[in-house]
Formats: C-alpha cells, structure tokens, sequence
C-alpha cells in the first residue's frame, strides 16, 4: 500500500509583522520594499500584498501523472517533512486573479540542498 505525501496551504498578508517578516526571509528587502503601500484606512503605510506558501505535513508518495506499463509510477518520495517547499508573493485584486511579484520554490530535484531554491521575480513594478 502507498503512503500518500499531504502539504497544508497558508497565507498571510505582508501588512503584519508576521507576513512582512516572512516575505523578507524569502525575497529580501528591496522586493519587499518595492511592493505598494496602503494609503488610506487603517493599514495606511503598510505594505500591500499576500504570501501564499506550501508546506509539506506529512512525507509519501508524490504522484505526478497515470502509471505507465512501461516506465511504472511517475512521481517522487517527498522527504521535506516540517519544510516550506514553495512560496508565492501577489497582490490580490478585487474581482480577479491576483498579480504574481515573485515566486521562491525549492524543486523536488534538489531536495537535499535547500540552498539550491530558486527565487523568480515576474513582476518588476508592483500594479497598485
């Protein structure tokens, strides 16, 4: 029988400590310090902007398509238990999708060197 992984999803909106601190840890400052600021209400001169991050609860299998007679299972053995695996810094807007800043992930090929995750910036200038 397979042992499934599980991961949890969380979120936090970077205009509390927590979330700032977090967003700096994974992008840095001058992405951080980059994003929009409220301007009005009660968050006036805080930061705008949500992390979304997974994070892996229980280590198993990770099915990644359908079996194939040929090749077997296709996945991977997920063994960063208790470990943030990918975060996701966006500005959420009303009624749409949200903007994406910059993505920080720590691949499954490189899941015995953290040093190895990668962060992508695909936003240059925060839309307010």
């Amino acid at each position: 029988m397979t042992h499934l992984a599980s991961s949890k999803t969380g979120h936090a909106y970077i205009s509390g400590e927590f979330g700032e601190s977090m967003a700096r840890r994974y992008f840095g400052d001058e992405v951080v310090d980059a994003m929009p600021r409220y301007v009005r209400g009660t968050r006036k001169g805080q930061f705008k902007g949500q992390l979304v991050w997974t994070k892996v609860i229980r280590g198993g299998w990770v099915r990644t398509g359908a079996y194939s007679a040929d090749y077997g299972p296709s996945g991977y053995p997920e063994r960063r238990v208790n470990q943030i695996i990918e975060v996701e810094l966006s500005i959420p807007q009303w009624r749409e999708d949200a903007i994406v800043i910059a993505e920080w992930k720590w691949h499954e090929m490189d899941m015995n060197d953290r040093s190895k995750a990668r962060v992508h910036i695909k936003e240059s200038k925060a839309a307010v």
